[in-house]
């Protein structure tokens, strides 16, 4: 589940909550003030993986295409 992040339109708190991909913002209440009067915000987002035992020797690395 990813977590979202939201603004109270109400109080001015900005929060973060995970939640399923499939909720809106009419499932979320602001835990300041319980208002359902929020707003999701677009945010920057991380992800890392490894390769291990995934790549062949002499195997591209990258976007370049080529060694």
């Amino acid at each position: 589940m990813p977590i979202y992040e939201y603004f109270c339109k109400s109080c001015g708190e900005k929060f973060s909550l995970l939640q399923r991909v499939s909720s809106t913002e009419r499932d979320t209440d602001c835990p300041k003030c319980s208002s359902k009067d929020v707003k999701k915000l677009v945010s920057s987002f991380c992800c890392s993986s490894t390769a291990s035992g995934l790549s062949s020797p002499g195997a591209s690395h990258g976007f370049g295409g080529g060694g």
